[in-house]
């Protein structure tokens, strides 16, 4: 299937949703192990939704 223009906005979406479920395993994960190191996973799962997020205000004016 061609990359066409009604899937590019759900690369974005895919990274939200990866990124919320990045977070979610790293908050689970330190409030169980109360280990501080495991806040880098949410942070980079925040920083993920960032990015899927800006891609998917881009793909989605360029529709």
């Amino acid at each position: 299937m061609k990359n066409s223009s009604a899937s590019r906005p759900r690369r974005g979406l895919v990274l939200v949703f990866a990124g919320i479920a990045t977070v979610l395993v790293g908050v689970n994960a330190h409030s169980l192990t109360d280990n501080a190191a495991w806040r880098v996973l949410t942070v980079a799962g925040a920083l993920l939704q960032g990015a899927g997020w800006v891609l998917f205000v881009r793909d989605g004016r360029q529709t």
